[in-house]
């Protein structure tokens, strides 16, 4: 594995055990919508969504430099 790989392992591993220590139930507002959820929850959405909008950065980036 190269030294990003063990990196991108490392965070996501942080993040994980983050997310299992914050199990306490929170309430989201935004804009009109109120929401209650445990922030375990919340905080894996986010995680979920930050990783899919990377992957497709990533892939937008690979597209752009790849030859015709």
């Amino acid at each position: 594995m190269s030294l990003p790989q063990w990196i991108a392992l490392g965070l996501t591993i942080l993040a994980v055990v983050f997310i299992l220590q914050n199990r306490t139930t929170v309430r989201i507002e935004l804009f009109w919508v109120s929401v209650e959820s445990p922030l375990w929850f919340i905080l894996a959405v986010v995680f979920i969504v930050g990783w899919v909008v990377g992957v497709l950065a990533a892939r937008g980036r690979y597209r752009q430099r790849r030859p015709h």
